[in-house]
């Protein structure tokens, strides 16, 4: 008996011990969980107080703090997706035959030569192509707007505008928001050039897509918005678009604007992960009390150190078109995509951080008006040729933009002219198989050369060059492109890549600091240096072929067969723009 009350007496008292153990790691646990709550970031609580407009399309065109987390997502996704081939969503498909042979629904919009699927900047070239008298719709997913926040571009890059047909020139008064001078290139330390009308302008995209979406309209082109592309069945006579509303569009051309993300190149390309990236942060803020000039590009002084990354930090900054004390500053750098690379909120909290110091101003006198930020993939094979018949990508789809750029507003104005005109030829030609598509976006050495640029750019994990090393060899550069002139430094700083400006200023930098050289090949590696001396040679090749050789040929053009005339023209067009001969000072 005396046994079992003791039993019993030891069953509770081991209860009530395992019951208060547990109310202590319930309490231990809530304790932990207090602890261990993440606080807001910085960039949190600034974008959690910004009053936030509604979304346009395009890179950039979103400012929430949501927003962010989502694109920082996908950042993330693209960062440590294992490299080759992935499976991917079949958006287009080849069927043989004639579309009148299938049924392919009784929600028919209508038919078209053209389609263009993104509004943003797909609509400029739909305006160019409509008022070459083709029957042309877009599709957009939204509604066809421009951001609030500006774009920066000279006023030469502007004028290129009106000779497609797509503005005039009071319109180019109406929609520029900003003028400014002089425009900066500095290096932290180092030095400063200063420069004339280079991005010297803020253009309105709000009021920019909205005047060139009414010039369409009014030239009878058709929108669709708030509808995106579901698929794409390409038969022998057309494309054959569904869309997400259940409506069907037909069209004898369909053209990909819709960015860096569009789902046709995701499946082109198999999900492959991209060469590199430009990871782009920034504000646009009210208390600028020095606010007259802008910088091009401003080099940090050395390597930072952002997350688990070493990164080398480049800056601009423009005067705002909302006020005399706003200012739009940003702050990039060019990155491998990999499992240590920062994310855009790293960056962010980088930038609060350094902005102040940079713009010699503090934080607390500033009044965050929005904070903008972007990813830009890039691919060493670019431009994409076409992979299917009666689809051709445009536009940052097209990889057409530099490698060092972010934003592809300033290559679309330089390729409007060309592509209209080639687009135009293919559609009456009916010259729309894939071959005959991929000469509108053919190889450009001037182009892949500008690879040697970002990777020289790009901080290594592993140093093994001083950590002052890009920002010397960026200030070495220009101060060279300095001496030798305009017709050297202008194009280069309007992404334009040129065999002669470019022997010289590598032929200047190595007279002047011989000791840069071995540090440039342990920075970039020999493998990259040999492909890029193929792709140096090919742009002094490209450069005789379209000054000497194009004035002998063109003449005759006129007498060849109508295919072979499209294809000696768009031969001709590569040599000029590949070479960086279409760029007049």
């Amino acid at each position: 008996m005396v046994v079992l009350q003791i039993q019993q007496f030891s069953g509770i008292v081991n209860s009530a011990s395992r019951a208060r153990t547990k109310r202590e790691r319930v309490r231990a646990s809530k304790i932990v969980c207090v602890q261990t709550q993440v606080a807001p970031s910085r960039t949190q609580k600034i974008m959690e107080n910004i009053s936030v407009g509604g979304e346009a399309g395009g890179a950039g065109g979103v400012y929430s703090y949501k927003a962010l987390k989502r694109l920082d997502n996908i950042w993330s996704n693209i960062c440590t997706q294992p490299t080759g081939p992935q499976e991917t969503q079949e958006i287009v498909s080849r069927v043989s035959g004639f579309s009148q042979d299938y049924s392919v629904g009784n929600n028919l919009v209508g038919t078209f030569d053209i389609a263009v699927c993104g509004g943003t900047l797909g609509i400029f070239l739909a305006t160019a192509l409509c008022a070459k008298g083709l029957r042309v719709a877009v599709v957009e997913r939204n509604a066809i707007k421009g951001r609030d926040q500006e774009w920066n571009i000279s006023r030469k890059e502007m004028k290129e505008l009106t000779e497609v047909g797509v503005l005039t020139e009071d319109e180019i008064d109406e929609v520029i928001a900003a003028k400014f001078n002089p425009n900066r290139c500095g290096f932290e330390n180092l030095g400063d050039i200063w420069v004339e009308d280079i991005l010297n302008l803020g253009v309105s995209p709000a009021k920019l897509v909205e005047t060139v979406k009414r010039r369409f309209i009014s030239l009878g082109g058709v929108i669709l918005e708030d509808c995106s592309l579901s698929s794409i069945v390409i038969y022998d006579d057309l494309a054959v678009m569904q869309l997400s509303k259940g409506d069907i569009l037909s069209s004898r051309l369909v053209i990909d604007a819709m960015g860096n993300f569009s789902p046709i190149l995701k499946q082109i390309k198999r999900g492959r992960k991209p060469d590199g990236m430009c990871l782009v942060v920034g504000s646009c803020a009210h208390g600028f009390k020095e606010n007259s000039s802008s910088d091009v590009i401003y080099s940090s002084s050395s390597i930072t150190k952002v997350a688990d990354s070493n990164v080398h930090l480049f800056w601009e900054a423009f005067p705002a078109g909302s006020g005399p004390l706003d200012r739009t500053t940003y702050m990039f750098t060019y990155t491998e995509p990999q499992s240590t690379s920062p994310s855009l909120e790293d960056l962010l909290e980088e930038y609060w951080k350094l902005m102040p110091k940079y713009q010699g101003v503090s934080l607390d006198e500033l009044e965050i008006l929005r904070v903008v930020y972007g990813i830009f993939p890039t691919f060493r094979n670019s431009p994409l040729q076409a992979a299917f018949d009666r689809v051709l990508q445009f536009g940052d789809a097209s990889g057409i933009q530099s490698p060092v750029s972010f934003g592809g507003f300033g290559s679309l104005t330089r390729h409007l002219g060309r592509l209209s005109n080639g687009i135009y030829e293919a559609i009456d030609g009916d010259f729309l198989d894939s071959d005959s598509l991929s000469k509108l976006n053919p190889y450009m050495p001037n182009l892949s050369a500008s690879w040697l640029f970002q990777r020289a750019m790009s901080a290594k994990q592993q140093l093994d060059v001083s950590p002052g090393f890009t920002n010397e060899l960026l200030h070495v550069n220009f101060n060279c492109m300095q001496r030798l002139g305009d017709p050297v430094l202008r194009p280069f700083l309007q992404d334009i890549i040129q065999f002669g400006p470019l022997a010289k200023t590598l032929g200047l930098v190595m007279l002047t600091k011989p000791q840069i050289i071995p540090s440039i090949f342990r920075q970039v590696g020999i493998p990259v240096l040999l492909d890029w001396s193929v792709h140096f040679f090919m742009l002094g090749l490209y450069t005789f072929l379209s000054a000497y050789i194009d004035p002998v040929i063109r003449p005759s053009l006129e007498g060849l067969p109508s295919k072979t005339r499209f294809e000696w023209k768009r031969r001709l067009e590569a040599w000029k723009y590949g070479a960086g001969l279409d760029y007049e000072l």
